[in-house]
């Protein structure tokens, strides 16, 4: 394989600080190349100064050649022409990368004139393109503003964008962290799709170790700018030989009874001596061997490992092992019976966005809410939080019903029944205090024993402590902090009021796989140490499954099958939650962002019929299932009888929603059985 992007001895420094050292690797043409390792490793700077995107306090030594052509070397012109036509670029933040002012329509035919494109056929080139990408109203999307769409809707543009002028190489720099598990799937079959086309190479960045193993033909791991292993894809993940490697992998879900995040943090560049910048996190560090400088050993053609003490280190074996069956039989946190949430829409209709809901939650149970964007897992928390109503329904906290009572007009006890951890704790914390005034106020907004409050010292001491933060902290901003640290904060302020539940909200889905792990350990700890209760809101599947003791698939704002976690996804009978599990897992069989005309709302049948896989007929789409019982807390919403379910499963496992196309509507004849529901 010939190369198409050669990176050989790339030193960066910013101001006096080294952020990547001695780099070399390389890229084939029709490659995809990984690079994963945690915040500050220098993942997205890499992909930066191949684009020629550098700050003026940056500068870049070493070698990196495209096509031939030194890019550290290249004049303005030159980069210009390369960006967008020959070498695309999707950048973590889609927000920041695509312009306020104009349309998506607009920026999506400018890249293509941009690529040379012919005039002809651009706008229905492009929106092509986003149907690809998991759109199912390509126009509407078009005639939108950047503003007017989601976060994960934006970074699919961004996808769309840079596929559209089909480049030879395109970087990759977090691409689907803001993605459903069933757009990620989609989406890497379209970039799988495009290299097998058209011979394009890929710079993958990411922090999720399951999609890069997938998606990558080879793998960097990088760490604190030293690229410390190199392999092929599988050997990487089922062989990782550095002792670092080995920590990202015992991080992730499913790999043990419980998460084992790595201690301690990456180094900063003035931390940084000449030998194994990992040395202060390793169990297997030798001063005398690791601390000088070193070169990186070649275990095989494909297999580069950069350690003093490789022989030393242990062979990894894997610990594979679901987590354990927990029991929760508390008093009961909160009662949700029959809530629903609908919007007015243009043209007098109802967007439904929570379907006749009925949930219980008990004292130290972890419940895990899972389902796509759009699927009404946020306004669920919203409601309960207060920031929302119900339309109707009731959500009960002891005797009060809080459906319909806004955050406004709670009181102080109310406050503190119910907090929330966000997505993102920079917006949720004030730039311009110190943690410990954060925690304080918290404190004391939300006490109610004024012998607490009066030591506000020691109980900020004593919520960075709960949390496993340093008291020292507690004086510097939140800059002053890493993602991890500061989302901590964010749950040690929710933890101020004693809350009965937490609702966490996504609040590790932008992490890396270590800090990540060391947040899901906290929050298990807490919920063991002060008996809260948590609704745990993702589209990580496995992390759901590690951390929750049941858990709802929702769909449209109903909930389409739950379960404890062992049930659920030992033995997933929903169509829906199969399909989930599919993508999940990248099969060939994945569930596809299908086209949703309403009808089954308006008909009054099952939400998910217009993309099932499996739906029988015209009962689907006319009559609303019951629930089913599969076991004890096991229940599913579907016309199919469990029996049949379990058959259809193992005659056709994991049908695709496409299938349901060539069924036919109400109103049409059919010859598929109509299955009883008893």
């Amino acid at each position: 394989m010939t190369s198409l992007l050669q990176v050989e001895n790339l030193s960066l420094v910013y101001g006096a600080d080294q952020v990547v050292r001695d780099l070399s690797f390389t890229i084939g043409r029709g490659e995809s190349f990984g690079l994963v390792g945690e915040s500050g490793s220098g993942k997205s700077s890499i992909a930066n100064v191949i684009i020629g995107d550098l700050p003026k306090i940056a500068t870049a030594r070493g070698s990196i050649r495209y096509d031939g052509m030194d890019l550290l070397s290249a004049s303005r012109e030159q980069l210009r022409a390369l960006r967008g036509r020959r070498i695309g670029f999707v950048q973590q933040d889609p927000g920041a990368s695509l312009n306020p002012t104009m349309r998506i329509g607009r920026q999506l035919v400018e890249a293509l004139e941009h690529g040379g494109a012919p005039v002809r056929g651009r706008s229905e080139r492009a929106a092509e393109m986003l149907s690809r990408v998991g759109f199912d109203n390509p126009g509407a999307i078009m005639a939108r503003y950047p503003h007017q769409i989601s976060g994960g809707q934006q970074q699919r543009v961004m996808i769309a964008m840079a596929l559209l002028p089909q480049p030879d190489l395109i970087l990759l720099d977090e691409p689907t962290s803001g993605l459903d598990v069933t757009v990620e799937a989609a989406v890497i079959k379209l970039i799988a799709e495009l290299r097998a086309r058209f011979g394009t190479s890929l710079l993958f960045i990411s922090h999720n170790l399951n999609l890069v193993a997938k998606a990558c033909d080879r793998v960097g791991v990088l760490y604190a700018g030293d690229l410390v292993e190199e392999a092929l894809a599988g050997s990487v993940f089922e062989n990782p030989r550095h002792p670092y490697t080995q920590g990202l992998v015992k991080c992730l879900p499913g790999q043990s009874t419980i998460l084992q995040p790595i201690r301690g943090h990456v180094p900063s560049p003035h931390e940084r001596g000449p030998g194994c910048l990992f040395a202060s996190r390793c169990g297997h560090h030798l001063a005398s061997s690791c601390d000088a400088p070193f070169e990186a050993m070649a275990l095989n053609q494909s297999h580069r490992v950069r350690c003093a003490r490789l022989g030393d280190v242990p062979i990894f074996a894997s610990q594979i092992g679901a987590p354990e069956v927990r029991a929760i039989d508390g008093p009961t946190a909160i009662t949700i019976r029959g809530l629903r949430k609908s919007y007015p829409t243009s043209g007098g209709d109802h967007f439904v966005a929570n379907d006749d809901i009925d949930l219980e939650i008990r004292q130290g149970e972890i419940l895990g809410l899972v389902g796509e964007s759009g699927s009404g897992k946020s306004t669920l928390a919203k409601i309960i939080a207060g920031f929302d109503v119900a339309t109707s329904g009731t959500i009960l906290i002891g005797d009060t019903d809080i459906a319909k009572l806004p955050v406004r007009k709670r009181s102080r006890l109310l406050l503190r029944q119910v907090q929330m951890v966000f997505q993102n704790p920079d917006s949720t914390l004030n730039p311009t205090h110190t943690i410990g005034w954060a925690l304080g106020r918290a404190v004391r907004k939300l006490e109610t024993e004024p012998s607490r409050r009066t030591d506000l010292a020691g109980r900020v001491r004593e919520l960075l402590g709960l949390v496993a933060l340093l008291p020292s902290l507690g004086g510097r901003k939140p800059k002053a902090l890493s993602g991890g640290q500061r989302q901590r904060v964010a749950i040690a302020r929710a933890l101020a009021a004693q809350p009965r539940l937490l609702l966490a909200d996504e609040c590790v889905s932008a992490l890396d796989v270590s800090v990540q792990a060391a947040i899901i350990e906290l929050l298990q700890d807490v919920r063991a140490r002060t008996g809260t209760a948590i609704l745990f809101i993702s589209h990580d599947l496995p992390l759901v499954r590690q951390i929750s003791d049941r858990i709802v698939v929702l769909f449209r704002g109903k909930p389409m099958e739950v379960g404890s976690a062992a049930q659920v996804y030992s033995l997933p009978l929903h169509p829906y939650t199969e399909a989930l599990l599919s993508a999940d897992t990248h099969r060939p069989a994945e569930m596809k962002n299908a086209a949703t005309d309403g009808l089954s709302n308006s008909l009054g049948g099952c939400p998910y019929a217009q993309r099932c896989g499996r739906a029988i007929g015209e009962i689907c789409w006319t009559q609303a299932p019951p629930y089913q019982t599969v076991a004890d807390g096991h229940q599913i919403y579907c016309h199919i009888p469990v029996h049949e379910l379990l058959h259809l499963q193992k005659a056709e496992p994991a049908l695709t929603s496409g299938i349901a196309k060539s069924l036919p509507r109400p109103g049409q004849t059919s010859e598929v059985p109509q299955w009883s529901s008893t």
